[in-house]
């Protein structure tokens, strides 16, 4: 990282602990990669601020400022995700801007009711739980950036997609990924809302029959990033550690030597 998007997240003073230490425990793994030629970060305050960045990211409701999506900052982030790596140089996304108030106000207004159902489908205390977390920020948000998939782009020979279909659609998460960590970068937020019917918002944007709308996502400054996700804060989830999720050689053969299991990579 560098450039405008690495100096704006260094001010903050927000590295979470766990980040830095993190940093800290690895950080002869780093100058090793330096040694031989494998990092072209020279400098550890950028390189923690590339794990800064990881470890805040949010996905933003409620804490969006409405303030103006700044067209330069708007373009940088776009860029970022097309940054992003994709399966046979596919790059099979397109990022469609969403800034019509009518527009955006129609599709929360479909959200809301997929949220409805959904929450008719829970029982009690889960339908209770529910009922206090918020789930978009279509009209609070700047701006919506729609991605989109189009599986016919460099058809029909994609190099290294013909046993696994589904890396065109890994491509195009992987460039949501990208746009989520320069927003968070620049001090925006962004929120992924995926409470909604594809052929609602496909018919809403006049997407062609091919493209797929992978993700409606909520972009734009806002007035804090929260320490914990939503969704912990209220109760419906807890984070699993990173011991938990790493395997040694097989499948449930617990961590390799190293991996603390207070060590949960945050």
């Amino acid at each position: 990282m560098h450039g405008p998007a690495a100096r704006s997240c260094i001010p903050h003073g927000l590295l979470p602990s766990l980040a830095v230490t993190a940093f800290r425990r690895h950080s002869g793994d780093i100058d090793e990669h330096r040694r031989i030629g494998l990092s072209r970060i020279q400098d550890d305050q950028q390189l923690a601020a590339v794990y800064d960045v990881i470890h805040r990211r949010r996905d933003v409701r409620s804490e969006f400022s409405g303030g103006p999506a700044a067209p330069a900052v708007l373009r940088r982030i776009l860029a970022a995700g097309h940054a992003a790596p994709s399966v046979g140089l596919s790059q099979p996304w397109d990022f469609i801007v969403v800034e019509d108030l009518a527009v955006r106000r129609e599709f929360r207004d479909h959200v809301l009711g997929e949220r409805s159902r959904f929450a008719d489908s829970l029982e009690d205390e889960r339908s209770e739980r529910f009922a206090g977390i918020r789930i978009e920020g279509v009209v609070s948000s700047s701006v919506g950036v729609v991605v989109t998939y189009d599986q016919e782009r460099a058809a029909p020979a994609v190099l290294g997609r013909h046993t696994i279909p589904e890396t065109g659609l890994y491509s195009v998460c992987l460039a949501i990924q990208n746009i989520w960590l320069a927003a968070t970068a620049e001090g925006w937020g962004l929120g992924w809302v995926s409470f909604y019917r594809e052929t609602v918002l496909a018919d809403l944007l006049g997407l062609p029959h091919e493209i797929r709308p992978v993700a409606w996502l909520c972009l734009g400054p806002v007035t804090r990033l929260a320490d914990a996700p939503d969704l912990e804060r209220a109760g419906w989830r807890a984070r699993r550690p990173l011991s938990d999720a790493v395997h040694d050689g097989r499948w449930g053969a617990g961590p390799p030597a190293g991996f603390e299991p207070a060590d949960d990579g945050r």
